[in-house]
């Protein structure tokens, strides 16, 4: 298995332990275009979540109660696929790197 593999992969599973800040890190500073690719789609699926939270404190102030917890609710299942998302594609980078 080659660090790209790993750096691609860890980039996902950070998600758990690290936050949108190892994403950036490996994205700013690999050179390899595939760590780069994968560093990017994790750290946009990384920053989400924290997008969902702002919707969700301007809808509580702008619309009505019923609506504003409808769409916390949306936005809480959107942001646990996307963590769902994030397990997936970083066992599918190091199965290509022939870990499993």
């Amino acid at each position: 298995m080659s660090t790209r593999h790993i750096l691609s992969s860890l980039s996902y599973f950070s998600i758990f332990f690290a936050g949108f800040i190892l994403p950036l890190v490996i994205w700013l500073v690999a050179s390899d275009p595939y760590i780069k690719h994968h560093a990017g789609r994790a750290l946009f699926s990384h920053i989400l979540p924290y997008a969902f939270i702002v919707m969700a404190l301007i809808s509580f102030f702008t619309a009505q109660f019923l609506l504003s917890i409808g769409l916390v609710i949306i936005m809480g299942i959107a942001s646990l696929f996307i963590v769902i998302w994030n397990v997936i594609m970083g066992v599918r980078v190091l199965r290509e790197g022939g870990a499993f």
